[in-house]
């Protein structure tokens, strides 16, 4: 049974509860749909940091929800990137679970699209669904990816697949991309929760200091890929957000402008 650490907000967009040695971290953010709004990315980060702050957590499992893990970036934000009023690189909450000192397993029920994929992406370890979409589609709004997906795509789904995925930006159900020999686990949509939870507790036994000491060591060469990933990343996007299409196309997709 789930048990809060300590008492949400009545407005908290990203709950904290622990099972046993299990962290469980959820993402649920109605009004927003689970896209980076500041409450979801600054909840998400506090959460994740508080759970590996108690001694007796072992892992920490990342949920959203059932029908949406993460929607990435919001309307906002990657008009404020196309006006050139902001820059992705400036904050990279989104590498959370890699700094995380302990092993991360996001469960990926929902949907994952764009920045919301990346994210579960830099988890250790992760769940799809069979008929959930995950996406890479930043090329669908004319702008080149950001926040490392040019390191993590070929490097979590294949250098084919994972290419493909970032020229194309469609959607891909949890089926095709097993089907299309993705190195990841993918189940039925309903046994993604109790999937996610195992492979998280069955990683819970040994010391703790020990599990700091191996995710230390597997996540430095992940953190200094992305690291000159996200810089090469900057520079595309000094020019692919300044075309004047860019801005159409998210207007497009994601309606007017907000002003």
């Amino acid at each position: 049974m789930s048990t809060p650490t300590a008492p949400a907000a009545p407005d908290a967009v990203v709950r904290l509860t622990r099972e046993g040695p299990l962290a469980v971290v959820t993402m649920d953010d109605t009004a927003s749909r689970n896209t980076f709004s500041p409450a979801l990315t600054q909840g998400l980060v506090d959460c994740v940091e508080r759970a590996a702050a108690d001694p007796h957590t072992r892992a920490v499992l990342v949920e959203g929800r059932p029908e949406l893990f993460c929607a990435g970036g919001t309307r906002r934000e990657l008009i404020n990137f196309a006006r050139g009023d902001a820059t992705f690189d400036t904050d990279d909450f989104f590498r959370v679970f890699a700094r995380c000192p302990l092993p991360v397993i996001a469960s990926l029920q929902g949907h994952a699209i764009g920045g919301g994929l990346v994210l579960a992406l830099y988890a250790d370890f992760a769940v799809f669904s069979e008929r959930s979409m995950y996406a890479g589609n930043f090329m669908n709004y004319g702008f080149t990816p950001g926040m490392g997906a040019t390191h993590l795509f070929p490097s979590r789904f294949g250098r084919e697949l994972g290419t493909e995925m970032l020229y194309t930006a469609r959607n891909y159900r949890g089926a095709e991309l097993r089907e299309r020999g993705a190195p990841i686990r993918v189940t039925a949509h309903a046994d993604v929760p109790r999937t996610a939870r195992e492979l998280a507790l069955s990683m819970c036994g040994p010391p703790r200091a020990s599990v700091e000491l191996l995710k230390q060591d597997l996540a430095e060469p992940l953190l200094a890929a992305t690291d000159a990933a996200i810089a090469r990343e900057a520079a595309l996007h000094r020019t692919s957000f300044r075309l004047p299409e860019v801005l159409d196309r998210i207007v497009a997709g994601y309606g007017d402008t907000g002003r």
